[in-house]
């Protein structure tokens, strides 16, 4: 559905794809060689394997993007959705409950 829109580019990269698949292949960070972001008018979301996000986070950075535009998915770390069992939490607060963390752009 967000592929279709005007409003805004979505590019999406798997690393090993089905026969399905006909979009890009390998790694998330190397899109970012050849994307022109304006900070200022750019949101970075990001929903995938925990492991990737500080390196996703850091190619977001050397774009000029503030922490504050970046959002990161903590749902893959999230088993009971009301803040009881901690594996959302950051810090003193749960994914899960209190939605985006913080703006230090860490994960």
């Amino acid at each position: 559905m967000w592929k279709h829109r005007e409003d805004f580019d979505l590019i999406m990269t798997v690393d090993v794809p089905d026969d399905s698949w006909d979009g890009e292949v390998g790694l998330v960070t190397r899109l970012f060689d050849r994307l022109d972001v304006e900070p200022d008018a750019t949101f970075g979301a990001i929903c995938g394997p925990p492991v990737m996000y500080k390196y996703v986070i850091d190619e977001m950075r050397k774009k000029n993007m503030d922490a504050d535009r970046i959002y990161v998915s903590f749902e893959r770390r999230m088993k009971c959705g009301i803040g009881k069992c901690g594996h959302c939490g950051v810090g003193h607060q749960y994914a899960c409950i209190d939605g985006r963390s913080s703006t230090t752009g860490k994960p």
